[in-house]
Parts: C-alpha cells; structure tokens; sequence
C-alpha cells in the first residue's frame, strides 16, 4: 500500500503539529510528497452589508498573513528534511467540507490528521472534523492525538467482526505490514448488549459461559485472514467494541490501528453510530481508516 501525495490539514494546534510530523515519517518512508492545507473559516452573516464586508475582508488578510507564516515554518522543516512539500491556503465556510472538497477536486492517497484540535466558534474543532473526514472520505484517512510522538510501526492491530468491510482492513493492513515489515495483531470483540446493572440477577459473561466460543472465534479469524497463528496474534476480548480495541491497542503497545469505514449516510450514521469514528475518538495510537476502493 503505496502513498504517494499525502493531504495534511494544519490548524496549528498541538495535534495538528503531530500530524505534520507523522505525515513527515510517512513521506519519508514511501518517498511521498506533502501538501499543507489550512482554511480561513468564513461565516455567513459577516458578509451581508458592503461596508462590513471591506473590514471583514481586511480582517480576513490578516489571518491568511499570519496563517502563511505558520504553514512557511512547517514548510521549511520538510524542506530541511529532504522531503517534497507544498502549502494551501484556501478560504471556506467549513472545515471538514473544505477538506472533503480538497480531495475530490486533486489526486492524493492519503490524508494525516490530528484529533482533539482548538476549540472555539472561530477554530477548527478538529475532533469533529476528523470524524466527519473519516466517515465521508474516499481515500484513506490516518488520524493522530497530540500526545503520540513515537514514528515507527512494528505492531499493527486490526479489529474484524466479520464483515466485509473488516476483510478490506485486514487486506490493507497486511500490506502496511509488509512495507514496514511489522506484525499483525487481530481482534474480534464480542459486543454485550445487555447492562447487568440493570438486573438483580448476576449476569455471566459470554465468552465465560461458553468457554469453547474463543477457540471457534479464532479459528474463524484464522480462516479469514488467511494467516497462520504463528505468523499473527489473536485475541477475543467482550464488552463495548471501541472501548475494548482501545484498551487492547494501550496494553499491547500497538502502533498502529487499522479499520475500514463503510461511509454512513446521515441518518444511518445518527441511528447505529459508528465504532471506527469512535475509535478514532479514543484510541491514544494512530487509526488508519480505509475504504473499499481506497
């Protein structure tokens, strides 16, 4: 799996530094170019009065002033690295959208973006725009938190419920692995419906009520991926599935998270959630998320 032109979005927050900075490590590694993206946020009922808008246009001029001596920095650092860079300064009325709309209108294989951004009316909230990049985009998205410096990947861990979207993550999770020669660990989460503080009676785990269950789980997950046990890790864990990959991914020192994200749309997205942006939300480790065709 292959990266070539690689999308960062920067808002200059300590997350989106990362992101510059994971970006770096993966453009050294598949010998990729760079490109910057920030975005002016413009709102809607700044620009109605002609005489509003010449003063909003200067304040505007500013900010793209001070955003260009920001992305020039970050700019110089690749540079001084080796690396191809560019930078974009772009105006909008929505961060993600922005970003979403970058995508589609250039050729890029991957975007690197930070979670848990500046918050505020006039920032970008880049906790929910990386959610929204995640679930919408059509190539892949790796997502980063400020806290996580380390740039290597020697274990890979990748959640599979069976579905065909979790046979997409395992297929480009395999070839991450192969490029960065790091081992595959897999896990399938037993999800528990029921809350047993809800009853009087006790209520006893799945997989410890039928003890025979994570064997066959495993064996099914050796099936699918079609890697021998001696070659991956499995493991089965029950309980709520972000919640669980999480905790998984800090106890094993995973490096990286890979899942697929089948697109949602709206409503369907407001009704069953999805476990990937959740993940994305939680996980203290990079999440790589792919799609289909991406």
């Amino acid at each position: 799996m292959a990266f070539k032109k690689i999308l960062v979005p920067v808002d200059f927050s300590e997350s989106s530094d990362s992101a510059v900075e994971y970006a770096m490590f993966m453009a050294r590694k598949f010998r990729a170019e760079i490109t910057l993206l920030h975005a002016i946020l413009l709102y809607h009922d700044d620009i109605d009065e002609e005489e509003h808008m010449q003063a909003y246009e200067k304040i505007i001029r500013k900010k793209e002033k001070q955003s260009n001596k920001q992305l020039e920095s970050h700019f110089k650092t690749a540079k001084d690295q080796g690396l191809k860079v560019k930078y974009v300064l772009i105006r909008a009325f929505a961060a993600a959208d922005s970003i979403l709309n970058y995508i589609s209108e250039n050729d890029f294989d991957l975007v690197v973006m930070g979670t848990h951004g500046r918050t505020g009316l006039k920032k970008w909230i880049l906790g929910s725009v990386a959610e929204k990049v995640v679930r919408l985009s059509t190539i892949p998205v790796l997502t980063i938190h400020k806290e996580f410096y380390k740039t290597d990947i020697k274990k890979i861990l990748v959640p599979v419920d069976f579905s065909g979207y979790s046979q997409i993550a395992v297929k480009r999770a395999a070839a991450v692995a192969e490029e960065f020669k790091a081992k595959l660990e897999f896990l399938h989460v037993v999800e528990m419906e029921a809350h047993p503080e809800f009853y009087s009676i006790s209520f006893e785990p799945i997989l410890k009520a039928n003890p025979h269950l994570t064997d066959h789980i495993t064996e099914n997950l050796i099936k699918l991926t079609g890697i021998a046990q001696d070659r991956a890790t499995y493991a089965v864990r029950e309980g709520k599935v972000h919640n669980e990959i999480k905790i998984y991914a800090e106890n094993n020192q995973i490096d990286l998270i890979v899942m697929a994200n089948r697109g949602m749309s709206d409503l369907e997205h407001l009704v069953l959630g999805s476990n990937s942006e959740r993940v994305v939300r939680v996980a203290s480790c990079p999440v790589l998320i792919v799609r289909e065709n991406a």
